[in-house]
């Protein structure tokens, strides 16, 4: 019994000198270790200044009794204290350099500036350990020695200064085992004086003074670990607010699943940063062995060289894992991509979001949230196949099916042949010949031509679904040369009617039948989009229903829109077209982010005209109806692209091209002849599509779009927003950048809505992992709001007025005075 008290007081004593474990997540250790360096830096000082002054009190005190043991008090301690301050001053002076930067009032820098120290936590925690060891040394040498003095008033101060010494110990609080470094040799000396001096007369005196600087001591090594302790709670709990903090602000900047589990970091090299304990469990890894590899090896992502167009592959858009592989390859945002993660052999699932981050204009890394949707992604792709699948026959509900009839036509419109599309309504049921209208023997019947339906499909090679309550649609795709003209596809229609119509016959022995009208539109794919083909099939079927016999109707033609009526000044604009009356000049498009110049946009301008200043929307419009606008776009990218030329090799130009230009045959072909004729990397042009006349997504379109990203050269979008289709071209054809139009980054102070529509615009670029750049900046205060936004490019005013080649200029704009103004 007598032994467990000692041995209790040895184990607390060696716990005292050696920490133990910490409590801190393994990704918020280099914060807390962060955290501690400020507090020390913050209080060590006036640590340091009270040895100093102790030092010299006592130092003074005994000199008149012993000039050697006051020169060697004086000598030892504040050498000890000199030496680590100068050895130590890198680390106080990054301290000091931050607080003086705040007290002149840069706000600005101090705010977007991470102080730096010189040496980690780990190395300042054993160096004070070992300073606070030697003066403990020094100080228990100085008790020891005063008390063989006769002076009792030197005795008296010996004592004073030693209690004393312990108030400013709890400064050092943060480093763990350095109070008691100073502490316990200090008792230490005062449990030899009682010994040496208890048996005289100053006994009593020697006990009272052993008794209070052991109580002193002990108390300032209790205090020191409560203190720790409740320091240790306070920085964790304010670094896991602030994490949550960020998680609740990435999630709610636009994210639509509003979830998170933990942060991820990259440096600017793309290595991963001070990963969480989470993080590092699910992918069943120490933290030592995820930190510094590079974010794409780790989750296997496919290697993007940057600058590169938005990746298509087969013609269709681009997947998750793509998509973040593009994003991180030319930084760029992106939210709530769902990427497979290899963990123990099996695949998990991760919700990815993130954004880059800069700092003055360069580059640090990527800052995201991640979590494990593994669970929500198998009940998501369960639901996906729900919705899209009719319950009653099992084939494609019409959402489906327009899908797989709109990709279908796309990969077939290189070749010739029509396309066939027939509707078939089942009008009326009948039961051992007498009609019904039983819900239930309709779906019986409709489950039966279901599998009919799905089984004709698989053999034609067809595109197959139930388009209406009561009718059903099929489309052959041909292979090669084979075509579904007026005969073969009234044969299958005919053959479809008659499977239709054939009797079902029940257990019971009852008999249900159908009748059935088809309706069959013959369209090319080369000149006609989905909807058309939709209107005519449903024309057609119309028409059959109201027949008695031969119930079939064929829908061949759909009308055209009548071209627009010559306008004013028609034969100058012809004339100027020839003269090549027109000049082009050049606007540069900057980087929000960094205030480098990216490229410039060509714009064109009608020298000489005799008519004053005409809208941009009039003149096109001339130039169309003229019927020379294919030799205007032409002629102007080929001047853009040799000026181009001419320029560093790092910047492209922008051409604008009318939209109804891709509905032309070989229209890919002539832009790639000329960037070869003028010898133009196809990765330093962008065709900024206008939506002015309508984008519409035919077949011809999406292939010229196809071969020129394959190419490299970038689409854009422009004047987005301001047409009816917008969305639909994002979906169906592979832009690069959509262009915000002027009208809206103008108004976004002074209307709500086109502020929610620069906001939502930016979101959803985003979603889709390509740039927007904003037109008509004007203003310091719009391309604050912009950049703030995340927006990634911006073209105005502000930043550059059109000007012609010979006069451009490429140096970077002082982006800190547009920051800091």
């Amino acid at each position: 019994m007598r032994k467990f008290p000692v041995l209790r007081a040895v184990r607390i004593l060696a716990q005292s000198f050696l920490p133990g474990p910490s409590p801190v997540p393994t990704h918020l250790q280099p914060a807390f270790d962060y955290s501690r360096l400020r507090i020390l830096a913050l209080f060590l000082p006036f640590f340091l200044f009270a040895q100093f002054l102790s030092a010299a009190v006592a130092g003074g005190c005994l000199w008149s009794l012993d000039h050697k043991a006051a020169f060697m008090l004086v000598a030892c301690v504040e050498s000890l204290v000199g030496l680590w301050t100068i050895s130590k001053w890198s680390f106080l002076n990054s301290f000091y350099r931050l607080a003086a930067k705040s007290r002149l009032g840069e706000k600005g820098d101090v705010c977007g500036e991470k102080m730096e120290f010189a040496w980690t936590y780990a190395q300042i925690a054993r160096s004070l350990r070992v300073l606070n060891g030697a003066l403990g040394a020094v100080w228990g040498w100085f008790l020891v020695y005063v008390f063989h003095l006769p002076s009792e008033r030197i005795h008296i101060l010996a004592v004073i200064v030693c209690t004393g010494l312990f108030a400013p110990l709890l400064l050092c609080l943060v480093v763990s085992g350095s109070v008691e470094a100073l502490t316990l040799p200090v008792v230490a000396a005062a449990c030899l004086v009682m010994a040496q001096h208890f048996c005289g007369a100053l006994a009593f005196i020697i006990l009272s003074i052993f008794l209070e600087i052991t109580v002193c001591g002990l108390f300032v090594v209790g205090g020191s670990h409560l203190g720790r302790y409740l320091l240790q709670r306070l920085l964790l709990d304010r670094l896991e607010q602030r994490e949550r903090n960020e998680i609740i602000s990435m999630m709610t900047r636009g994210s639509d699943s509003h979830t998170g589990d933990w942060i991820w970091v990259t440096d600017a090299d793309g290595c991963v940063r001070t990963p969480s304990d989470k993080f590092c469990t699910i992918l069943n890894r120490s933290s030592a062995e995820i930190v510094g590899l590079q974010l794409v090896d780790l989750l296997a992502l496919p290697v993007i060289q940057p600058g590169r167009p938005l990746p298509w592959i087969d013609g269709q858009p681009m997947s998750d894992t793509v998509h973040f592989g593009h994003c991180l390859a030319n930084r760029l945002a992106f939210r709530d991509l769902c990427i497979p993660v290899s963990s123990g052999g099996e695949t998990i699932w991760w919700l990815m979001t993130g954004h880059p981050v800069f700092s003055q204009g360069v580059f640090q890394g990527y800052r995201g949230i991640g979590a494990d949707i593994t669970r929500q992604r198998n009940a998501r792709i369960r639901y996906a196949a729900r919705i899209r699948h009719d319950a009653v026959t099992g084939l494609p509900n019409r959402l489906a099916f327009c899908e797989q009839l709109q990709a279908r036509m796309l990969e077939k419109s290189a070749q010739p042949p029509l396309c066939s599309l027939m509707f078939f309504s089942v009008d009326s049921l009948s039961r051992n010949g007498v009609k019904t209208q039983d819900s239930v023997l309709q779906d019986v019947l409709f489950t039966e031509i279901g599998k009919r339906l799905l089984q004709f499909s698989k053999e034609k090679s067809g595109v197959a679904g139930r388009y209406g309550i009561t009718e059903f649609a099929f489309s052959p795709i041909m292979q090669g040369a084979a075509f579904t003209g007026p005969e073969e596809a009234k044969r299958m229609a005919l053959e479809l009617i008659a499977l239709f119509e054939q009797p079902i016959i029940l257990t019971d022995g009852m008999i249900l039948a159908a009748s059935v009208a088809a309706g069959i539109a013959l369209i090319s794919c080369q000149g006609q989009g989905l909807e058309a083909l939709l209107e005519a099939a449903e024309v057609a079927l119309h028409a059959a229903k109201g027949k008695t016999g031969n119930r079939y109707s064929f829908y061949e033609r759909l009308t055209q829109d009548d071209e627009e009526h010559q306008q004013a000044l028609l034969q100058d604009v012809s004339q100027a077209i020839q003269e090549k009356s027109f000049s082009l000049v050049y606007q540069p498009v900057v980087d929000a982010q960094t205030g480098e110049i990216n490229g410039f946009e060509a714009l064109s301008r009608w020298r000489g005209s005799r008519h004053g200043p005409l809208s941009i929307e009039r003149l096109i419009g001339l130039i169309e109806f003229s019927g020379q606008g294919s030799e205007f776009d032409f002629w102007v990218l080929e001047t853009a692209c040799r000026a181009a030329v001419e320029w560093p090799s790092h910047l492209w130009v922008a051409v604008n091209m009318m939209a109804t230009r891709f509905s032309q045959p070989d229209v890919a072909e002539q832009i790639l002849t000329i960037l070869s004729h003028v010898g133009l990397d196809p990765r330093r042009l962008q065709i900024e599509v206008t939506e002015m006349l309508g984008l519409r997504p035919e077949p011809a379109v999406y292939q010229a779009f196809r071969l020129l990203d394959q190419q490299g050269v970038r689409l854009v979008l422009d004047d987005f927003g301001t047409g009816f289709s917008a969305l639909s071209y994002l979906r169906l054809f592979p832009f690069s950048k959509i262009k915000l139009d002027t009208i809206f980054v103008q108004d976004i102070f002074q209307d709500s809505r086109s502020a929610a529509i620069v906001r939502n615009t930016i979101e959803l670029a985003v979603d889709l992992g390509i740039a927007v750049t904003a037109e008509g900046v004007s203003s310091l205060e719009h391309y604050r709001f912009l950049q703030a936004q995340g927006c990634n490019e911006v073209q105005g005013y502000l930043l550059g007025r059109p000007c012609p080649a010979e006069d451009l200029v490429w140096d970077s704009l002082p982006l800190c005075s547009f920051t800091q103004v």
